[in-house]
């Protein structure tokens, strides 16, 4: 079933709304509908953040005309919303308030940097030297600063990495001296990435204490390695959007350091142990508890340990005895849990203290009343707004019957034939040689598992040695040729180059084209039928509101619109 290009307005709201311009602007208009309008510079930016398979087919004036149709339909939906006051609705309200608490919240630290960030040309270039960079390393995690300094002082007196570990860490893989682990550069939080890839780092070489998330770490790089990397202008685009991440992160968390000084934060770290011992083992994410059958308090502490303080600002204290309460009110998967030591306790608590001292700062600043925010916040009503009319006025005036649904099923068999399927088993090294020992050894007879798990230079594919889920041709450029020119399940590939790295692929499993079943196919009958409904009403409803505001395009600035940005072209619905 195709993708409703009348409904398109409505799955990617937040993006249009982002494009959004009120009248007045100065730059060059391509539309006006009433008394809003949609600029050049909003019609560039809505097509460059859809995702390109909502994109038109082509590129010339009609569409153009097609993809700006799209945004005149969310603003046709936000006048009508607007008309209907949908602005008291309980709904919009409440979304509102929620927003605010925590959407706005969030995003206060980064509005506030986002001004100070300045992407400059010798950044870009000081990037590309290290864009591609694969780090592997090993690391030590304790829970205090002290034991960090123990552990890292311990190895500059001659002691090996691996005993440091085995004496210190409190990560699962310590027993073992820590286990072996590939990142590239631009994946790492920023003030952990400056220091491991400083120019005086070699391989071989070990950090001083880094604080973290998680704990302290103590870092030992094992192997350091650059693919052959795309030219300073095909990487450019990517290197603006990574440096331009990395600055906002290592501006952001200066100013909460900067915002917690000013309160007077302190952790208690000799209590923390009185938390974490508390803590149940860790229940599986897949198997969260049942809610109505938990027994409170969750956690049992001694009466003595009850007052003893864990954080201080502002002249108050979080107690023992109120994180029992917090953990007792959050959400299975926002409680702390024991594999993340007292980071995890840390962070839970940050969230919470933050979350404070953000709304003060917030009341402070009057940023609500800021040009920039008060936009955003008109921006995100009106989303809410246009969500509820769509629920209201659409969605819950359409229905779907099964003999609508056996109906589109026997008229449309072809829709519902499966391409061939085929699961693989995937051994990713950094270089031939590596790639070709591990060939050898799976010719020899060795498991392909255990060679995998040997070999193989990240965690994800390691997890995945036993075989990648079912996929179809085409959907892996990677390893797609590969994996669908092996004849026979078992069948090994010889090592290829990737994107990625030097491969072996194993046949695990193929499954032949097939018809899908009716009653595997129904729910996606219900949907796909619901959506082609919805776009049957909503295209009345529009039809209709069209005619009631007056509608102006300008042909010649629409095609003034540069389409191009970062090489994104469009392709055809589907």
């Amino acid at each position: 079933m195709r993708i409703s290009k009348a409904l398109i307005a409505v799955m990617l709201l937040p993006l249009l709304f982002a494009g959004s311009c009120s009248k007045g602007s100065d730059e060059t208009l391509v539309a006006e509908i009433a008394d809003r309008t949609i600029t050049l510079a909003a019609f560039q930016k809505a097509w460059m953040s859809v995702d390109s398979k909502y994109l038109p087919e082509t590129e010339d004036l009609e569409g153009r005309k097609e993809f700006l149709q799209t945004m005149i339909n969310k603003e046709l939906l936000a006048i009508k919303a607007d008309e209907l006051g949908y602005d008291k609705d309980p709904y919009v309200v409440q979304g509102m308030e929620a927003f605010k608490k925590v959407g706005l919240q969030a995003g206060y630290l980064k509005i506030k940097v986002a001004d100070k960030i300045n992407v400059t040309e010798k950044d870009l270039r000081e990037a590309h030297e290290l864009f591609g960079t694969n780090l592997q390393i090993k690391q030590i995690i304790v829970d205090t600063m002290e034991e960090a300094e123990e552990a890292y002082q311990l190895i500059q007196e001659g002691t090996d990495f691996e005993t440091a570990c085995k004496q210190y860490s409190k990560a699962p893989d310590a027993a073992t001296g820590g286990k072996a682990i590939t990142a590239m550069w631009g994946t790492f939080e920023p003030h952990i990435q400056d220091v491991l890839f400083a120019e005086d780092m070699k391989v071989g070489d070990v950090t001083k204490p880094i604080p973290s998330r998680y704990g302290y770490l103590v870092l030992k790089i094992l192997q350091k390695t650059q693919p052959k990397k795309r030219s300073f202008e095909e990487a450019r685009p990517d290197l603006e959007q990574m440096v331009y991440k990395q600055q906002e992160l290592r501006l952001t968390r200066q100013m909460s350091d900067d915002v917690r000084a000013k309160y007077g934060f302190e952790w208690f770290d000799d209590n923390m142990r009185v938390v974490f011992d508390a803590l149940p083992p860790d229940r599986p994410l897949t198997n969260p508890p049942d809610r109505g059958q938990e027994v409170y308090p969750l956690l049992e502490f001694d009466a003595a340990d009850l007052d003893k303080p864990l954080v201080g600002y502002r002249g108050k204290t979080i107690t023992v005895k109120d994180f029992s309460d917090l953990y007792d009110r959050a959400s299975f998967f926002n409680r702390p849990r024991k594999e993340f030591r007292f980071g995890g306790i840390k962070k839970f608590l940050l969230d919470i203290v933050m979350n404070e001292l953000v709304e003060v700062e917030m009341k402070e600043s009057d940023i609500e009343n800021e040009p920039v925010v008060a936009r955003m916040l008109q921006r995100k009503r009106e989303q809410f707004m246009v969500d509820k009319l769509f629920q209201d006025l659409v969605e819950k005036q359409t229905q779907v019957s099964p003999k609508d649904m056996q109906d589109y099923y026997n008229d449309n068999i072809e829709q519902f034939r499966r391409d061939e399927q085929r699961r693989v088993g995937i051994v990713l090294t950094n270089d031939l040689d590596t790639a070709t020992e591990a060939y050898n050894k799976i010719m020899a007879g060795e498991s392909f598992d255990r060679v995998s798990a040997e070999h193989s230079v990240d965690d994800i594919t390691r997890d995945e040695r036993a075989g990648t889920r079912l996929i179809s041709k085409g959907q892996h450029p990677d390893y797609d040729e590969q994996a669908f020119g092996l004849e026979n399940v078992g069948d090994v590939s010889k090592p290829f180059q990737s994107s990625r790295g030097w491969m072996v692929i194993k046949l695990v499993e193929r499954r032949p084209a097939t018809v899908v079943p009716f009653e595997e196919a129904r729910d996606d009958l219900r949907r796909g039928l619901k959506t082609i409904k919805n776009e049957e009403r909503l295209n009345a409803l529009l039809e209709k509101w069209q005619a009631e505001v007056e509608i102006k395009i300008y042909d010649d600035n629409l095609m003034k619109a540069d389409l191009d940005v970062q090489g994104k072209k469009p392709v055809k619905f589907s």
